[in-house]
């Protein structure tokens, strides 16, 4: 017989957050052995102070100029990116042509396609992405924009390119050309991967053209670099950004010289993301954190993990923190004919086969799924959600299908975000932003608004200068014990008269749930709850479980999310209830 707890307590929470007034400057110059995995519900003016975001660290979004055909990508375009809570959007991809001109890989979604800020079909005017940037760039004039170069797939001609002066200056010119016939472009992210290695195109990826290369590229790559910031240089562009993706991988890394070329860089984006997939014939993270010591793959002098990814860069080549971004994926990697006899709960097991994700070509799957839609996987229709404390990620397993997906989810994001201002690194890249939820005003990105110390300023018409001291609200811990229940209520994101907020459950009671029902005193209206079932009873308010997500298994928590009135400084709630079944 199902036995009812009733625990009252009286708490008052007090939003945790902190307004960082100064905006920072994008410039060239500049042990435990045992796995502790549980189960889970759950640059370069300064000059305009007519900021649109107030920086602390970077915030850098890639986007995909092939999301606005796919539903699975969000159908996306330039107009839908959260601009008030990135600092860099890179515009994926641009190739080197064959005769080794910047060249666009979509001309049409690019440059010809219609948007709701296009300029009209006459001779000059603008339209397609890069339209939208022109419009956009109006608006939110201190967010960067870059054109990021090569990607997995189109890096054919990197080599070749870089392999002589004249072919190297053939390139660089048309970046010039480029970057003087449309101003309003930042500068360029070189994401050739990897210099120094000779890979064949994939026979059953019909976009992947492959990415030659040789020993010599280890120096080329450097000359490549220096050249097109010099060219920045003697075309009086000196304020254009230069960013590289690059490798996690200690022996990709050896083939390259990072202690060299760091002068010629606004930053490095570690992709700290991939180290493991359905290439490999076992199941891993493909973005841990930290090092898992079960972890049964042989390495070298690092781990794969974000720690001795970052480490690498800082020991071996002497790169500054604070010039180094942290790679976060906002989509899975996935198994399927997961062995159950081996690993534990779907980890670290065997696995013959890739898991067909929506993100996955048809000939060439790899679990690649978007994190909108994993969200409405988490422990439903036979996936179980767990959390591996060591690395710091969830994945989700189904022994009934014999699969495992490996991603990042909200809880993940945050330690990540942890991971960066603990260590003082420059910030987060993000591949890409179409996996984020765009029905639910894009909660992943705001996390990291949030997380990284960001708060929105004066727009664009409004002229006034940003003060230089403001008074920071009060941080105060979240989390709060009611007799073995954590209940976590913070604020995702804050404007004018409103705000989005969530709430964490948390379950240490030593037994498992099967519903909950969370009331609490609140002052202000809230407006939506968007997981939970909501009622009110005056200034009372109740959120109990939906039919299709109540348990939550000792151990393990469950996260709701919803948006109310009032802003930061007028949050608070205060005598919570819960009662759980």
């Amino acid at each position: 017989m199902k036995k009812k707890l009733l625990i009252s307590a009286s708490i008052a929470l007090i939003l945790c957050l902190s307004l960082f007034i100064s905006y920072k400057n994008i410039t060239k110059n500049n042990s435990n052995n045992n796995s502790n995995v549980n189960d889970e519900v759950s640059n370069s003016s300064a000059t305009n102070l007519n900021n649109t975001y107030n920086s602390n660290k970077n915030i850098i979004m890639y986007f995909p100029n092939w999301g606005v055909y796919s539903e699975s990508h969000n159908n996306l375009t330039v107009g839908d990116i959260p601009w008030d809570r990135v600092t860099v959007i890179n515009h994926a991809f641009f190739t080197v042509s064959k005769d080794f001109k910047l060249e666009s890989t979509d001309k049409d979604a690019d440059f010809e396609k219609s948007f709701p800020n296009s300029e009209g079909w006459d001779q000059g005017q603008l339209r397609g992405h890069i339209g939208e940037y022109k419009y956009y760039k109006s608006k939110y004039p201190n967010v960067k924009v870059l054109i990021s170069v090569g990607g997995w797939t189109r890096g054919e001609n990197f080599h070749d390119m870089a392999k002589t002066k004249e072919n190297r200056k053939i390139f660089i010119d048309s970046i010039i050309d480029f970057l003087k016939k449309y101003p309003f472009i930042d500068g360029i992210d070189i994401d050739w991967e990897y210099p120094g290695e000779n890979r064949e195109k994939d026979p059953n990826d019909e976009y992947d053209k492959g990415c030659p290369g040789g020993p010599e590229d280890k120096e080329n790559f450097t000359l490549l670099l220096k050249e097109i910031r010099q060219a920045y240089d003697d075309n009086n562009l000196p304020d254009k950004m230069l960013t590289i993706a690059n490798t996690g991988n200690y022996e990709k890394l050896q083939l390259q010289e990072p202690d060299k070329y760091i002068e010629y860089l606004d930053f490095i984006n570690v992709m700290t993301y991939d180290f493991h997939g359905a290439f490999e014939t076992q199941t891993n993270h493909h973005a841990p954190i930290y090092y898992n010591e079960n972890d049964p793959t042989r390495y070298n002098k690092y781990t794969f993990c974000a720690e001795d990814a970052m480490k690498m860069y800082v020991k071996e080549y002497n790169i500054p923190t604070e010039k180094l971004n942290v790679g976060s994926p906002f989509y899975s990697r996935g198994w399927s004919e997961v062995d159950d006899s081996t690993g534990k709960n779907g980890l670290f097991s065997t696995a013959t086969k890739a898991y067909k994700g929506s993100w996955d070509s048809a000939t060439s799957p790899g679990g690649q799924i978007p994190w909108f839609q994993i969200k409405e996987m988490e422990n439903k229709d036979g996936w179980k959600k767990y959390w591996d404390d060591k690395a710091k990620v969830p994945y989700l397993y189904n022994k009934d299908l014999k699969s495992m997906i490996t991603y990042e989810d909200e809880k993940s994001l945050k330690e990540r975000c942890n991971f960066v201002i603990k260590n003082n690194y420059g910030g987060i890249i993000v591949w890409e932003i179409t996996g984020d939820d765009k029905s639910k005003n894009f909660p992943l990105t705001t996390l990291l608004w949030e997380s990284l110390g960001k708060t929105t300023e004066t727009s664009t018409e409004n002229n006034s200068s940003i003060k230089d001291n403001e008074e920071n609200i009060n941080e105060e811990v979240m989390n709060n014990n009611l007799d073995g229940f954590n209940i976590n209520f913070e604020v995702t994101s804050d404007w004018t008269s409103g705000a989005n907020w969530s709430m964490t459950i948390e379950n240490n009671s030593g037994k498992d749930i099967s519903s909950w029902k969370v009331s609490f005193d609140f002052d202000k209206k809230i407006s939506q709850c968007w997981e939970g079932v909501l009622s009110s009873s005056g200034n009372t308010y109740t959120i109990s479980n939906p039919s299709w997500g109540g348990s939550i298994k000792d151990g393990s928590f469950i996260t709701v999310n919803g948006a109310c009135e009032g802003n930061s400084k007028d949050l608070k709630i205060k005598n919570i209830k819960i009662e759980v079944n």
